[in-house]
């Protein structure tokens, strides 16, 4: 349909007709919704009126019965001379002409001793002579009272039905009864008994049948249509001409017992409207197994209580069909007038669409790179010629303006590659400039920091100093005064000795840091061995309280350039920070080896190993920074001053770490020190800089 504009044009074409057939198709839902739904359900209505009307008939009837008999001449002359087994036989004849479940016959003496609940409601009633017919519910007991075996004539089993309102009952024992109540009085008009008589509706078919056959009658229904009245007590079908399935359905008024709904129940949309509210429902509703149109009606008995419903309704299913039959057999029409305008218009579309297919092949032709298609002269003369000579001119002009494209192609390319490599050049530059300023700045930074911490140590030493030589020598005169005396404050003594030391130690850390150009002693050469063993003497006592062992492994025999008390100050530092790492007892590791270069030894590496606790990757960028370290009381200076004093030896600290794994400090020494008493990265910065510099110019000037 994108590619091809003969099916564009029959779109249009047919389109006016399909949306013709979907306003159709619209107007038909409408009308069935808003006109024969709405005839559908007055329709149900009227059955539901006419069933009503003739159960109200029917129990009319059943009254009229028993005022006859209360009249007839033989009843009162039996009840006058007290002829019991002729009045029995009269009742029984005529219970059984009448098809009366029970017809009895109550003294006026008797009526108010019976123990009938149901009875016992209506006998202020009757005791005023008013004749009473209508709907009773009447359970087992009660009706074996009446008659024995009557209770078990209206059992139903309960059966599990499709949106029905769940329940543990499985049997009802309840029976529904049309009943009727007449009282009998004398000449004198006082009461001598009543006339009572009933027809149990459970299990029952001549009262649903009677009502169907009146209300559906032939010709009310269409074809395969299923007419239906059903009895509820509560919510139970207690009779009913509603079939089991569909099959059984078709046999009409033929249904035994058996094939019909009788035990099923009604869904709880429809209970609670009819039963819980009182409401008439009128809707379609799901019954048993189909869709019927439906009408429900509460039943009232004689205390005006709601004791079930009655119901009438026909099968949905063929007045769909009928719909969908129309609407089939509508499209089918619209779809073959379609059809024939479709095949008219794409037969007589080849006139018009000529002209478009040889534009199309000049198209195509352009479009593989062939020299100079042209469409040519038309036959016709119309807008798609118009439009052809038009596309000729413009193959024309695009020709004159490829070919000079392609020479200001030619010059523009030789221009950039000109330009590009001066830009590389000067973008080359750049980048070193950037570089080489941001370690400048770095440095300056550093500069600035040790030139105020220069001047802050040197005061803090001079103040410190002072007090800790007093404190230091008045300590060994106060333990020369007591003697032995001072031996219980011991420990305290040299704790207070010890700490002075150690502040002494901190003033020197912090002096040697920030002036380090003052610290330059005398160099000279020694053996990596002899170093690491003096070194070991002064951290034995700390590493022996923290029982960790040293593990020695030494292969250097390059002796070293250094000075050797600020070396042993680095080693020291990186032995107690290896095993403050192990957090605990274990062992450090102390290797060497000579620093080689190709072939030429140019020193020793001494590398410092544990397996503690590692350290993690973003505090390796910081390790080395003045005043940052992770333990609670460390300064952060011990690693920078370690790392200023072997840069100031010519050597450098390399470090290797896995969390949970452990650290390896190397540090490296030259066998000819390369003293010196500055860092020289900042003057090689400005010579980069410089080189940068002369490497930019020399990019524009070109």
């Amino acid at each position: 349909m994108r590619n091809s504009l003969r099916h564009k044009l029959l779109l249009l074409t047919l389109l006016p007709l399909l949306l013709t057939a979907m306003g159709f198709a619209l107007m038909a839902a409408y009308w069935t919704t808003s006109y024969t739904d709405r005839q559908l359900y007055m329709k149900v209505s009227a059955d539901l009126s006419v069933a009503s009307g003739t159960l109200d008939f029917m129990q009319q009837e059943q009254e009229s019965i028993l005022v006859q008999l209360s009249n007839s001449y033989e009843f009162r002359t039996n009840l006058k001379q007290n002829n019991q087994i002729a009045l029995q036989s009269q009742l029984h004849e005529v219970k059984l002409s009448r098809n009366f479940d029970f017809l009895r016959f109550i003294p006026a003496n008797e009526l108010q001793h019976l123990e009938e609940p149901s009875l016992t409601k209506l006998t202020e009633r009757l005791l005023q002579q008013e004749n009473l017919h209508g709907i009773t519910v009447l359970p087992a007991t009660e009706l074996n009272q009446i008659q024995m075996g009557l209770g078990d004539r209206g059992r139903i089993h309960l059966i599990d039905t499709p949106h029905a309102i769940p329940t543990k009952r499985q049997v009802e024992e309840r029976s529904m009864v049309l009943r009727a109540l007449v009282p009998v009085s004398n000449d004198f008009d006082e009461l001598i008994g009543v006339l009572d008589s009933g027809m149990i509706l459970n299990n029952t078919t001549s009262a649903v049948d009677r009502i169907r056959d009146l209300v559906y009658g032939d010709g009310t229904l269409p074809e395969d249509g299923i007419g239906t009245v059903t009895l509820f007590l509560d919510d139970v079908r207690i009779s009913t001409n509603v079939p089991q399935n569909l099959e059984s359905g078709h046999a009409g008024g033929q249904l035994s017992l058996k094939e019909r709904a009788i035990g099923t129940r009604v869904s709880a949309e429809v209970r609670k409207e009819v039963l819980i509210k009182g409401e008439t429902w009128i809707d379609r509703a799901f019954v048993v197994n189909d869709w019927y149109i439906s009408a429900y009606k509460p039943l009232l008995d004689f205390n005006n209580k709601k004791a079930g419903m009655i119901y009438a309704g026909f099968t949905e299913a063929p007045f769909t069909k009928i719909y969908y039959k129309t609407l089939i057999e509508s499209g089918t029409f619209i779809a073959l007038i379609m059809l024939v305008s479709a095949v008219l218009i794409y037969k007589h579309t080849n006139l018009l669409l000529r002209p478009l297919h040889k534009i199309h092949s000049v198209v195509t032709s352009v479009r593989n790179g062939e020299n100079h298609p042209r469409i040519g002269r038309l036959d016709s003369a119309d807008e798609l010629v118009e439009l052809a000579e038009q596309f000729d001119i413009m193959l024309d002009l695009l020709e004159q303006r490829e070919l000079e494209i392609r020479q200001a192609n030619d010059q523009l390319e030789a221009q950039v590659e000109q330009r590009t490599l001066s830009l590389r050049r000067r973008t080359d530059a750049l980048k070193e400039h950037i570089r080489l300023l941001k370690n400048t700045r770095k440095q300056l930074l550093d500069k600035e920091k040790l030139a105020v911490l220069g001047e802050l140590t040197a005061g803090i030493a001079h103040e410190i100093n002072n007090p800790a030589a007093v404190i230091l020598g008045n300590m060994d005169l106060l333990v020369a005064e007591l003697g032995e005396a001072v031996a219980p404050a011991q420990a305290e003594v040299d704790m207070v000795i010890q700490q002075v030391y150690r502040i002494r130690s901190l003033i020197n850390n912090l002096l040697q840091y920030s002036r380090p150009g003052h610290y330059v002693d005398s160099y000279e050469s020694l053996q990596v061995e002899r170093i690491i063993n003096d070194t070991l003497l002064l951290v034995s006592h700390a590493l022996e309280k923290q029982q960790v062992e040293v593990v020695k492994s030494f292969t250097a025999d390059c002796p070293v350039e250094v000075n050797v008390q600020q070396v042993q100050q680095v080693l020291v530092n990186l032995i107690l920070n290896a095993s403050h790492a192990l957090e605990g007892p274990g062992r450090v590791y102390l290797s060497t080896r000579n620093w080689t270069e190709g072939e030429t030894t140019i020193g020793a590496v001494i590398e410092v190993r544990d397996h503690g606790k590692g350290i993690s990757p973003e505090h390796m960028k910081k390790i080395f920074d003045p005043f940052f370290t992770t333990k609670k009381s460390g300064t952060g200076l011990g690693l920078s001053v370690s790392y200023g004093i072997i840069r100031r030896h010519g050597g450098d600290i390399q470090v290797s770490s896995e969390p949970g794994q452990g650290s390896c400090f190397s540090v490296f020494l030259r066998s000819e020190a390369e003293a010196t008493t500055r860092d020289g990265s900042l003057g090689g910065i400005l010579d980069g800089l410089a080189q940068a510099e002369r490497t930019n110019r020399r990019a524009v000037s070109s």
